[in-house]
């Protein structure tokens, strides 16, 4: 089967090219897996602006194809580009005209986009705009309601097939109207297999690895871990951090105030890697507020690598996490929550060894590539027959 698959952008900003989001790094890896099953796929994405870079982790002899990018888009730190502004009607015609022709011109049998409400929106009105190819849309989350849902409405009529990973994203477009099916996925970054020969440590370590910002909780992680470093002056307590335009404040009166409190920053000193510091992990505290996907990677491999997670009871996280066997779960801004459950996994810690052990077991069992691209295909056959 030929096979079309649209990201709207892959392209980050020069520097960053081992950021990658969980949006550009999911497609790329169901067209690994696609091709691995026979499929020929070819990846359609927007053009590669001034200043911008392709991810470190794109296969270099993927077919694929450049089209026009319909919005203003900044870069990682400055925030020039906003997703709400900057659509240019023009750029998007071209770039629906730009996708059709690829599709004409590569003789391909089905469309498939990654993304959310706005990239079902053009996979509807590509289909609107004479596409005479099936177009499937797996969405990442789900945004309701919609500004001008009396058009949403027609354009989401025209999808052919709508898939998501998770049940929460499944419920949500239910509640819309919007029939889907769920594929799960497995997780991208194999973190064990990163560490390479790096040196790994026994587990002695606490760890907060995200963006250092309100939206993902590190306020609520950093407060738990300043109550908590005196009870355990055994255990590290860690921030394993990027550069971001809007980081909490109060982080390096923390690290002077206690001696097993440590902020590594992205680029990392020699000898510090982040499979490393995972590895050596006790626990992961991740109380993110804002989930930008569902599901948000950094939990499933923080779970895939053996660690157990405390994370926010929102969205699609309690499909991931086993109450009390491989993790638990926290009210948002909760920060008496996080560090009554951090307290209570710090106090047994033969305990959290072996939740570890029952987190690794679980997600390999739950959530794996194994029929991934067989349950696409199946989805390709169906949408072809009708």
């Amino acid at each position: 089967m030929k096979i079309g698959v649209y990201v709207s952008v892959i392209a980050g900003q020069k520097g960053f090219e081992n950021n990658v989001s969980g949006h550009i790094q999911v497609p790329l890896r169901s067209i690994e897996e696609l091709q691995n099953a026979g499929h020929e796929v070819h990846l359609i994405t927007n053009e590669v602006g001034e200043g911008r870079s392709l991810p470190f982790c794109l296969d270099n002899n993927m077919n694929i194809h450049f089209v026009a990018d319909a919005r203003d888009r900044g870069g990682i730190l400055e925030r020039t580009g906003k997703q709400a502004n900057g659509m240019s009607f023009s750029r998007l015609w071209k770039q629906v005209k730009e996708i059709k022709a690829i599709c004409k011109e590569q003789d391909l049998d089905v469309l498939h986009l990654f993304g959310y409400n706005r990239t079902a929106h053009l996979a509807g009105g590509l289909r609107l705009f004479g596409l005479n190819i099936p177009v499937a849309v797996t969405m990442f989350g789900a945004i309701f309601p919609e500004r001008f849902s009396f058009l949403t409405k027609r354009l989401w009529n025209r999808v052919d097939g709508v898939i998501t990973a998770t049940k929460h994203v499944q419920g949500k477009l239910k509640s819309n109207g919007i029939a889907s099916v769920q594929v799960k996925h497995g997780v991208i970054r194999n973190l064990v297999e990163e560490q390479g020969d790096v040196v790994i440590l026994p587990k002695h370590r606490v760890l907060f690895w995200r963006d250092m910002t309100k939206r993902n909780g590190a306020d609520v992680a950093l407060e738990a871990f300043d109550q908590l470093a005196p009870k355990y002056p055994e255990v590290s307590f860690a921030f394993a951090v990027r550069q971001h335009w809007d980081p909490i404040e109060g982080v390096d009166a923390i690290e002077s105030k206690h001696k097993n409190f440590t902020v590594y920053h992205f680029p990392y000193e020699d000898g510090i890697t982040l499979p490393k510091l995972l590895l050596e992990s006790l626990c992961v505290v991740m109380p993110i507020r804002h989930m930008s996907i569902d599901p948000q990677l950094v939990i499933a491999e923080t779970l895939a690598s053996g660690v157990p997670i405390i994370a926010t009871d929102q969205r699609s996280n309690p499909e991931f996490i086993v109450v009390g066997k491989t993790g638990y779960l926290v009210p948002l801004g909760d920060v008496e929550a996080t560090t009554k459950a951090l307290d209570a996994m710090l106090s047994d810690q033969s305990k959290l060894l072996q939740m570890g052990i029952d987190a690794k077991k679980d997600i390999e069992t739950r959530w794996n590539w194994d029929s991934y691209a067989s349950e696409l295909a199946k989805i390709y056959t169906g949408l072809l027959q009708k």
